[in-house]
């Protein structure tokens, strides 16, 4: 195994990319509110309201929420609307 670039890193661990895993689609509600997720990792969000499963994750920030799940969406500082 060669070393290059700083610090004594071997190459191979310095340039790996973390694997994404895959995440179900979401659903599609009908005029669908535009929200972005701003937390880290992945994660499985059950609508307070609506009962719909979101999948969010550092890899799908951008999704589309139930109008009815919005408001309480927003009290968590990990969504925002799209502007």
């Amino acid at each position: 195994m060669g070393f290059n670039g700083c610090c004594g890193q071997p190459a191979s661990r310095r340039n790996a990319r973390p694997k994404v895993a895959h995440l179900p689609d979401n659903p599609a509600p009908e005029d669908g509110v535009a929200m972005i997720y701003l937390g880290s990792g992945q994660r499985e969000v059950r609508g307070p309201e609506s009962g719909l499963r979101y999948y969010v994750g550092d890899s799908r920030r951008h999704f589309r929420a139930d109008q009815s799940d919005v408001e309480k969406l927003l009290r968590s500082r990990e969504f925002m609307l799209k502007v």
